[in-house]
């Protein structure tokens, strides 16, 4: 997996961030009833659920990072508004038509390491 810096050239003004610890616990019930858990990771990622206000200029050039530098979701990136850590996306981004000249763009993102 190769890391990427995100685009100086695309804003990173996100908003409407949503974040929350990503799963890591595994369980297991046995016979008797008696369930144990333990920690998959010793470290603790998060997931965010982020979006972004484009132009339709801007976001071409998010489309062209994406799909050729970034290769969709193969590989991942680093982008000091999110965080000090490594992300990547969990799903290709949506964007959403608000009027004529910009868009709104919905992204889920997860920490890797």
């Amino acid at each position: 997996m190769t890391v990427i810096e995100w685009p100086a050239d695309i804003p990173s003004n996100f908003f409407s961030g949503n974040d929350q610890p990503k799963p890591n616990t595994e369980t297991t019930s046995f016979l008797s009833g008696r369930q144990v858990s333990w920690r998959t990771n010793t470290k603790d990622l998060m997931t965010y659920k982020l979006k972004l206000q484009l132009t339709k200029t801007k976001l071409a050039l998010f489309w062209s990072w994406f799909n050729n530098q970034l290769g969709q979701n193969a590989n991942a990136f680093t982008c000091p508004a999110i965080g000090n850590g490594t992300y990547r996306f969990v799903s290709v981004p949506s964007p959403d038509d608000t009027n004529q000249t910009k868009r709104v763009l919905s992204m889920e993102i997860e920490e890797v390491f």
